[in-house]
């Protein structure tokens, strides 16, 4: 498809109490976009230190800087869905606020729309052996590949671009619990992958910490596959066939005589093992009827405070 020979593209950037990295964010996005039409979206998740203001100081000094700040901390990728929405470039890019995504990959990207990709996916260069994390990523997203028809990409980031065609269709949906690296896939719009070097934190700590992560890969299984309920069908099955079985193996040992006393060991196993299974059933079946629950609520994923900069919407 033929793009516009002059695009708007739109920098979006997620930030949570990120007040060091915001003005080293501007400058290098403004110097990899050099000569390019760009607006720069800063959504503050509810920064608690001097994000909003380090924002705002920039936003005075460049008007291609623009800004979405939540009421509270809705997450990230809620502030990806608000700072998708808002967006009106002929692309979209995402990239986290930290500088790990760096600023100055973004016109490979922009090059690799350019040529025809509506969407341009990005995964991590690891050089070395990866670590713990990079591991139970790569495990993860292999998990999501077997249990839905979605094709994760393996190491995959929310460093990415979108045509305004594959954003248009996200706008569209209406969907509570968000998963971008696999709603992305999903759509099936033209794709390439790019390899970027990971870049060291420019400053402080990273907040995605092991419980967002966790929740995060659930929120990725429970949305794209109901696969796990019906391995909750085969796993009742299994125990049945295993109950049955070892009841006709006891009935057989009794008449035999080869059993003398009742097991007491035998019965606390299958005990254990049957309300093991039970509870990982309701459990998962849990999972479905919360997010159902949570769905039909229709409350929305995010609630602004205020925007500087942006059409209102």
């Amino acid at each position: 498809m033929k793009r516009p020979e002059d695009p708007l593209i739109s920098v979006v950037v997620p930030v949570l109490d990120e007040e060091a990295c915001v003005a080293e964010m501007v400058r290098r996005v403004r110097a990899a976009l050099e000569g390019i039409r760009f607006e720069l979206i800063f959504v503050d998740d509810g920064s608690r230190d001097a994000t909003p203001e380090r924002i705002e100081a920039e936003r005075l000094a460049d008007p291609r800087v623009k800004s979405i700040r939540f009421t509270r901390s809705f997450g990230h990728q809620a502030a990806l869905v608000a700072g998708l929405h808002h967006a009106r470039g002929d692309a979209v890019l995402t990239i986290d606020g930290d500088m790990q995504h760096p600023p100055e990959f973004l016109p490979r990207l922009i090059e690799a729309w350019r040529e025809g990709a509506d969407v341009v996916h990005t995964a991590r260069q690891t050089a070395g052996k990866p670590d713990l994390k990079e591991r139970a990523a790569r495990v993860f997203y292999r998990l999501m590949s077997a249990l839905t028809s979605v094709p994760v990409v393996t190491a995959s980031a929310d460093f990415r671009l979108l045509d305004r065609r594959a954003v248009d269709a996200f706008d569209a949906l209406d969907e509570h619990f968000v998963f971008l690296r696999g709603l992305v896939p999903w759509f099936g719009f033209r794709s390439v992958r790019l390899e970027y070097p990971v870049a060291p934190r420019f400053a402080g700590e990273s907040k995605y910490d092991l419980v967002r992560m966790i929740r995060l890969a659930l929120d990725g299984i429970f949305s794209f596959s109901v696969l796990p309920l019906r391995l909750i069908t085969l796993l009742g099955l299994f125990t049945t066939l295993f109950g049955v079985g070892f009841g006709i193996f006891s009935l057989v040992a009794y008449v035999l005589g080869s059993v003398e006393s009742s097991g007491w060991t035998s019965v606390v196993v299958l005990i254990l093992i049957f309300g093991g299974a039970q509870l990982l059933s309701l459990g998962i079946v849990a999972e479905y009827v919360g997010r159902t629950y949570e769905e039909s609520k229709r409350r929305p994923r995010y609630v602004i405070d205020r925007t500087e900069g942006l059409d209102p919407s």
